[in-house]
């Protein structure tokens, strides 16, 4: 089994107060039982303020995560706070680590990293929790970490969030952690053994809308993340031809607009998810934040605050409802929060309002969301997941 609670200090301008703020709450609240780890999700200038050195020596735990925008716990919701999940157990194995060389080769640097975890442990793996950053490398597709993690830990669920910063699109304050550790360009993670532990998860995704035109948009040639041509022509020739591209770039506005990508695989099964765009290089292909494969349809879908928030209601009635949950890890993704409107704590506040108070919970946002969808591993964009522990 187990055991949780849901931490938080908004003390910023102090890091051995905040670091106090944090040890005294986990005393007073949660006995640590044999293996513990502490999930973090925080404002980039905790970190940059030197907290995680002086935490882990504190605390004696070990502490992965990364940096976000606004946090959400149980008892507080708003921007520069320092979020902190507890995890405790005497039955689940909590083992982590991070990557080195990561931007170079990330399928090298995942394995080798994760597989010195897994030789180390004497139980079965049962989940992985990972927290890349968003890198200037755009060669690298959220699907990547997915697929290296897979490969290494074989089949077993795989969760996480692309840290973020408040520099939409660059990004450049985007930090993962671990123990007194910071990183811009790796990624961190913990992995779970035992089997006590038993994550489930839900996804709230966009709502299908209008095609991107009246005929199909087609991918006709693509590779990875970058698509070349749709219906038989360059990619920003096509953009262009519906109005969302002119003179070889993206108008204003176009990057908030999620792409609904419908594939259908060999058996006639029919999957669709949500891509974000990037940017054409200097052959007119697209890029997307995941892959997109040669014969997916492309449709463009509506973001707005009602359909965002009416998503969360939905999804967060059924996590409210579900039984035997200790604790709920909830990443939304940044796009979410901007399309909102002027408040935007609103869809935290939808959160918050829905779990029952005896559950612990941290919800932040995300640069890119990573959860099971049908029993498959997944890369999303414009999404809203939750891990049920």
């Amino acid at each position: 089994m187990i055991k949780s609670v849901s931490l938080h200090t908004s003390i910023i301008d102090d890091m051995d107060l905040a670091v106090k703020d944090l040890a005294d709450q986990l005393k007073k609240r949660l006995p640590l039982l044999r293996s513990s780890v502490g999930i973090v999700q925080c404002d980039p200038e905790f970190i940059e303020a030197g907290i995680m050195p002086l935490l882990h020596d504190a605390l004696g735990i070990t502490l992965v995560g990364g940096t976000t925008v606004s946090v959400a716990t149980n008892d507080i919701i708003g921007n520069h706070i320092f979020s902190l999940m507890v995890l405790t157990s005497d039955d689940v194995e909590f083992s982590a680590g991070h990557t080195t060389g990561l931007v170079d080769n990330y399928e090298e640097a995942i394995g080798k990293s994760m597989q010195a975890v897994l030789d180390a442990a004497d139980k079965p793996l049962r989940f992985a929790l990972i927290f890349p950053t968003v890198t200037d490398n755009e060669s690298l597709p959220g699907d990547c970490y997915v697929e290296a993690v897979e490969k290494v830990c074989g089949n077993v669920p795989v969760f996480g969030t692309l840290s973020v910063d408040d520099a939409l699109r660059e990004f450049n304050r985007s930090m993962s952690v671990y123990n007194g550790e910071a990183f811009t360009r790796e990624a961190t993670y913990v992995l779970m053994f035992g089997e006590a532990a038993k994550p489930r998860f839900f996804v709230a995704t966009v709502p299908k809308a209008a095609d991107l035109s009246e005929t199909s948009a087609v991918v006709t040639k693509a590779d990875g993340h970058i698509v070349q041509e749709i219906n038989n022509m360059p990619a920003v020739k096509y953009f262009e031809s519906v109005g969302l591209a002119e003179n070889g770039d993206f108008k204003p506005g176009v990057y908030f607009v999620p792409i609904l990508v419908t594939t259908e695989d060999d058996e006639g099964i029919v999957r669709t998810f949500v891509r974000a765009l990037i940017s054409f290089d200097e052959n007119g292909h697209v890029s997307f934040r995941g892959k997109v494969p040669p014969g997916a349809v492309l449709t463009a879908a509506s973001l707005n605050a009602e359909d965002i928030l009416d998503a969360t209601t939905c999804v967060m009635t059924r996590i409210a409802e579900t039984e035997d949950t200790q604790a709920v890890l909830i990443y939304s993704c940044i796009i979410r929060q901007l399309n909102i409107g002027s408040d935007t704590f609103k869809e935290l506040a939808q959160i918050k309002d829905t779990l029952r108070p005896d559950v612990a919970f941290a919800a932040s946002y995300s640069g890119g969301e990573i959860a099971p969808i049908s029993n498959l591993n997944a890369f999303h964009n414009y999404s809203l997941i939750a891990c049920l522990l």
